[in-house]
């Protein structure tokens, strides 16, 4: 939990207490831990991914967790895995990501008991001319996330591409089978 939600909740403490309604408090509370936990699943999404952490990245799911973007699916950790090993190859040893990162953010989370449903945008950075951070996509992830053994995984991700920067970024994406932009 962040300092400053922490600090807000333990702010309403001795009011809500004075009025006998610690529950509310306590459904507050934890409305918002399992918020920030699923924005953390949702950034720790792209860490692994820009990192080649196959194995954090697969863990996010459920076991029988599902990847779509338009009409291409995967099911399950072992076909997630296998796409990634498919696109990227399996990483090397001390693998460092020098020319690419992702940029999460605009997280909209509704929470409900032990699932949740959540929209983020996405914007994908690429090396461009001169080294120069250079955007090559962006689009957005809606979510559906369950809670399992006290963890939130994802149940169903799709990742819809919605603004290609280039002509080479959208042949890249039709070349490795993520869609198309009618998707």
């Amino acid at each position: 939990m962040s300092i400053r939600i922490g600090l807000a909740a333990l702010a309403l403490v001795p009011s809500l207490a004075a009025c006998g309604d610690t529950a509310a408090l306590e459904a507050r509370v934890q409305e918002l831990e399992d918020q920030q936990a699923i924005q953390r699943v949702i950034t720790n999404y792209s860490a692994y991914l820009d990192a080649r952490d196959y194995d954090g990245y697969v863990g996010l799911f459920t076991e029988d967790g599902v990847w779509q973007n338009g009409s291409t699916r995967r099911e399950g950790r072992a076909e997630i895995r296998a796409m990634l090993t498919g696109l990227f190859g399996e990483p090397e040893a001390n693998f460092v990501n020098l020319s690419s990162f992702h940029q999460i953010g605009n997280f909209e989370i509704d929470v409900t008991g032990d699932t949740a449903h959540a929209k983020s945008r996405f914007v994908f950075v690429m090396r461009g001319e001169g080294g120069a951070p250079t955007p090559s996509l962006s689009g957005q992830y809606a979510d559906e996330l369950v809670r399992v053994d006290g963890v939130w995984l994802i149940k169903h991700r799709e990742d819809h591409t919605i603004m290609p920067t280039s002509a080479e970024w959208v042949a890249e994406i039709q070349r490795r089978g993520l869609g198309t932009l009618e998707d």
